[in-house]
C-alpha cells in the first residue's frame, strides 16, 4: 500500500479518523509509514528517572498490531536496560522527504530476538531511506551511514502501542490522535 503524503498534524489527524484501525490502534496508512523506511527514535526513562533515547534501523508491525523495533543492541544498552527494568517506551518514526512523523507509547516492551525475514526487511527500509536522503542531497556515503549497522547485533524490541500521537511539524503537532 502507498504511503500517503500528509504534510500536516491536521492531514495526519483527519486520515487516521476517516480510517479504520485494523489491528490496535494503527491504520493501514500508519503501518505503511513506520514499513517505509523511516527515521527510528526510542525514548525510556533509566532507572534513576532520567530520559533515554535510542536508535532503530527498521520496524515491523505484527497483524496484532505490536510493534517490532529492530535496533543494535551494543549502541542501545542503557535503553534494553531500562525497558528489562520495566520502563514505559515512545517511539517516533520520522519519514525524511516530508518529515512526516508519527509516536506511539506503551506502557511496557519486551526485548526478543530476531524473526525469520527480519534482515532482509531491516536491508529493505535502509535502502528506502537512503535512497530519499541522497534525492535530499545527501551523498550516498552518507545516507548509507545513517543506519549502518551489524546484522549480528540487532534484536527486536516488542510493544503493543496504546496511545499515537501526530508529530508532524506544524500547528497541532503532539496532538493525540483519538476515536
Amino acid at each position: 500500500m502507498p504511503v500517503s503524503d500528509h504534510t500536516s498534524p491536521s492531514q495526519d489527524l483527519a486520515a487516521w479518523q476517516a480510517s479504520r484501525a485494523e489491528s490496535g490502534i494503527l491504520t493501514a496508512d500508519l503501518v505503511a509509514l513506520i514499513q517505509g523506511g523511516v527515521a527510528v527514535s526510542l525514548g525510556v526513562r533509566s532507572t534513576d528517572g532520567r530520559p533515554l533515547v535510542g536508535s532503530g534501523v527498521a520496524a515491523r508491525i505484527e497483524r496484532s498490531g505490536t510493534v517490532r523495533a529492530l535496533i543494535s543492541e551494543t549502541r542501545n544498552r542503557a535503553l534494553l536496560d531500562a525497558l528489562a527494568a520495566g520502563s514505559p517506551i515512545a517511539a517516533t518514526f520520522s519519514r525524511a522527504r516530508d518529515h512526516r512523523s508519527i509516536q506511539v507509547k506503551a506502557p511496557r516492551a519486551q526485548i526478543a530476538a530476531l524473526r525469520p525475514g527480519d534482515l532482509c526487511e531491516v536491508a529493505r527500509q535502509c535502502a528506502v531511506l537512503a535512497d530519499e536522503l541522497v534525492e535530499l542531497g545527501y551523498t550516498r556515503p552518507q545516507a548509507e551511514a545513517y543506519h549502518a549497522h551489524d546484522p549480528d547485533d540487532l534484536v527486536s524490541v516488542e510493544f503493543l502501542p496504546e496511545r499515537v500521537f501526530t508529530q508532524t511539524p506544524g500547528p497541532g503537532a503532539g496532538t493525540e490522535m483519538s476515536r
